[in-house]
């Protein structure tokens, strides 16, 4: 793998987005630029269309929201909506030739609200320091070309092998013309994968595997099963995506997410020491209980001045309809 400039993309589902999304991205920097291999200019996540049909898929709006939430504390990771604004699902080689493509093609005048994931380095508003080796801009462009290499896990170079799952061109584009950033998890043997694997074994030297010394299998999976059965997800995403998750009851989010609530909420809780005001239906207000029509008829609603006057607060209370008052003793009916 030749040095130069690298922008890497990991495209996927990210349904919810896991730290372990996140931590490819530092992960796979840090081994490029710890070994030479070349300077990383930024980063990008690309979720996929709707229409890419996953099971537990949930809309393109709330995952890009969801990533912006985890994504808060990067000044390097964003977020590109392009395929999730085409017309149907996008094939992973055509994303990254496209995103190369407007990275090589930037000119200083483009509107950047048309690319807003156009990282800082590429946009020219990053400061340099004297330590980093990135190449010097001229006019808002590279004096070099950017290669946008595709980053996954093995779980994904794995699946080249799945019938068809890909096709022999789009392994010989992602591969041969993008490259693949690897990093490695618990239990696989990639180098003995792409060994096996003819298309693969020939574009090997564009084949970069990142070892991954911090075992981490977090997934979406396993989120989205923890959600799903009312346990706790925190600390395997970010608190404002479980707040999230469970603000538009995605994956069936358990009720005690509810109390997260992220940045962007105006939602607050009480004050330390002061508990929340609680409203008790025995107090006199403009609001009412509307009750079921019985029989057709349509009873009047039940305000709360028609409990006994005798009651005792704690006590149970029979609140009995108008329609039952007019019915026999024998068929009254208790609300």
């Amino acid at each position: 793998m030749s040095k130069g400039s690298i922008v890497l993309i990991a495209c996927g589902s990210f349904s919810p987005p896991t730290y372990m999304h996140l931590r490819m991205f530092e992960i796979a920097r840090d081994y490029i630029h710890s070994f030479g291999i070349g300077s990383v200019v930024g980063g990008i996540v690309s979720p996929v269309h709707d229409a890419y049909g996953k099971k537990d898929l949930v809309a393109s709006h709330h995952r890009i929201s969801m990533l912006k939430l985890a994504l808060r504390s990067s000044n390097w990771i964003k977020v590109s909506e392009w395929e999730s604004r085409q017309a149907g699902w996008t094939r992973t080689r055509l994303s990254l030739k496209y995103h190369q493509d407007i990275i090589n093609g930037y000119k200083s005048n483009l509107d950047p609200d048309s690319a807003e994931w156009l990282p800082d380095d590429v946009l020219n508003v990053n400061s340099y320091d004297e330590t980093d080796n990135f190449p010097l801009m001229t006019n808002g462009n590279y004096q070099e070309r950017v290669t946008v290499k595709l980053l996954c896990g093995a779980d994904l170079l794995e699946s080249f092998a799945t019938p068809g799952l890909w096709s022999d061109e789009d392994i010989e584009a992602i591969v041969g013309t993008h490259g693949l950033v690897v990093v490695t998890r618990a239990g696989s043997n990639p180098s003995k994968f792409i060994h096996e694997s003819d298309i693969l074994y020939k574009h090997r030297r564009n084949i970069l595997l990142v070892p991954n010394h911090v075992v981490n299998e977090v997934s979406s999976t396993v989120v989205r099963r923890l959600l799903r059965r009312g346990e706790s997800a925190r600390y395997l995403t970010d608190d404002a995506v479980l707040a999230y998750a469970a603000r538009h009851a995605l994956y069936a989010a358990a009720p005690e997410h509810a109390s997260l609530r992220d940045v962007t909420s105006s939602t607050a809780r009480p004050p330390p020491g002061r508990r929340a005001k609680k409203t008790n239906f025995l107090i006199s207000s403009s609001r009412t209980d509307s009750v079921s029509p019985v029989d057709g008829v349509k009873p009047k609603l039940a305000y709360v001045d028609r409990v006994p006057p005798g009651y005792v607060p704690g006590k149970a209370v029979k609140i009995v309809s108008d329609v039952a008052q007019h019915a026999t003793a024998g068929d009254k009916a208790v609300r």
